[in-house]
């Protein structure tokens, strides 16, 4: 269900203060009743036979009379639907690539952002120092006073460290440089590897999704992530060092296996930025079918500036090309893991 070209954005204004708990993202767009119906699962006549009938409130209507729809209808309108969301229990998803420059950073922004946006309870946390998560949703990561540090290490209310945005369905933890201490910091505490498992523990009953993206390596933050993870979410290019990375990490992944009997209940593997017209790809894309078809999925996200274009101004893609490719191959990738490859937990 992809977003037309039906949503009109402005720039949104700056934050007043570094001390302001709410982010803007979504600024003032809004959906035409095409894009609304999609969101939804439902045809546009649908839609408008239900208003008619009273089934939906009357749209909201502008200045020339035309309908149009707000992100907080779309919780609002699937209870009119009485549409259950498919998501048996809280999933905490874990973007992670122990080779850097896959994209993880862009994807999940986008991916968490389309869950919210159409209608999943989300929570993203920026696990990296470097704030890309935080800067690829637009916003300026030095703004913010409080990262997961202040949370985890100096154990103040996680409530009083989430951000809301102005997408309601959305919440943020960002990240800047104050969260670097936090390798040192941990180290000295005791049950050091499950702190974030437990602190999650505390605010998961309000989400549906818990998005986490975390830096290219292996720490004791990134530790403490996978223990608190559901499902392991893992972007590959398809070139040979992406491939060497993705080895490495499943070896890893088997010494945390032994060392605290834990296993992801689900591990996703596809293809980021590629090219079918490449033969590196091709080959590469047939070594992952070999060794990793067991968790690869069969969604790929195809090479599009669109991607490129939408990170560099720190924007969604569906807020910046709902039309492109890589807005459609993210769709795809939400349908296949929120489907059949994660059946265990949907409806």
């Amino acid at each position: 269900m992809l977003i037309e070209n039906n949503v009109r954005k402005t720039p949104a204004a700056p934050h007043s203060s570094p001390s302001v708990q709410k982010a803007v993202i979504f600024g003032d767009a809004v959906y035409s009743p095409t894009t609304f119906a999609k969101i939804l699962g439902i045809a546009k006549q649908e839609l408008l036979e239900k208003e008619a009938e009273g089934v939906f409130p009357p749209a909201k209507r502008n200045s020339k009379r035309e309908r149009y729809y707000k992100p907080e209808d779309v919780v609002k309108y699937r209870g009119y639907l009485g549409m259950p969301s498919p998501i048996r229990s809280t999933r905490k998803q874990l973007f992670l690539n122990f080779k850097g420059g896959t994209g993880k950073s862009s994807l999940s922004a986008s991916y968490g952002f389309r869950l919210a946006q159409t209608g999943f309870r989300t929570l993203l946390i920026d696990l990296d120092a470097q704030g890309h998560l935080t800067q690829c949703l637009g916003l300026d990561n030095q703004q913010f006073s409080k990262t997961l540090f202040n949370a985890l290490i100096e154990k103040e209310d996680i409530e009083k460290v989430i951000v809301k945005t102005d997408l309601p369905t959305l919440d943020i933890i960002p990240s800047n440089l104050n969260l670097s201490p936090m390798e040192l910091s941990l180290f000295s505490m005791n049950s050091r590897e499950f702190r974030l498992k437990r602190l999650l523990s505390s605010v998961e009953k309000n989400y549906e999704l818990i998005i986490m993206d975390a830096s290219p390596s292996i720490g004791l933050l990134n530790l403490n992530a996978i223990l608190a993870s559901n499902d392991l979410v893992i972007p590959v290019l398809a070139d040979f060092l992406s491939y060497h990375g993705l080895k490495i990490l499943f070896e890893t992944l088997s010494t945390i296996e032994e060392d605290f009997s834990f296993v992801f209940e689900n591990i996703f593997i596809f293809l980021n930025r590629y090219n079918e017209s490449h033969r590196i790809c091709k080959r590469s894309k047939k070594a992952l079918e070999t060794h990793y078809g067991k968790y690869l999925l069969s969604t790929v996200v195809r090479q599009d500036t669109k991607i490129a274009e939408a990170t560099s101004q720190g924007t969604p893609i569906f807020l910046f090309a709902q039309s492109s490719k890589g807005a459609t191959d993210i769709q795809s990738l939400i349908d296949e893991i929120l489907g059949p490859k994660g059946a265990d937990h949907v409806v």
